[in-house]
């Protein structure tokens, strides 16, 4: 199970990061989280702590952009 969620995220990574280069913002945003939340959970069950390292992070910057975002649209 936990590998299947590796490989979703992934493959959500990449389709988020499409979404960025066509500009369909927030959804490009969202996509990236919900990859970003399952190699998260991946690198907590496997204990790899580069990638959580890499992953949590983007939350930070991710959540105040899109705040941001609907407050000045």
């Amino acid at each position: 199970m936990v590998q299947r969620i590796k490989w979703f995220s992934a493959c959500t990574i990449i389709i988020a990061m499409v979404f960025h280069v066509m500009g369909w913002t927030p959804w490009n945003s969202l996509l990236q989280m919900l990859g970003a939340a399952g190699w998260v959970y991946w690198g907590i069950k496997s204990g790899e702590k580069a990638i959580i390292l890499n992953f949590l992070p983007q939350f930070f910057i991710i959540i105040p952009g899109l705040i941001i975002l609907y407050f000045t649209k």
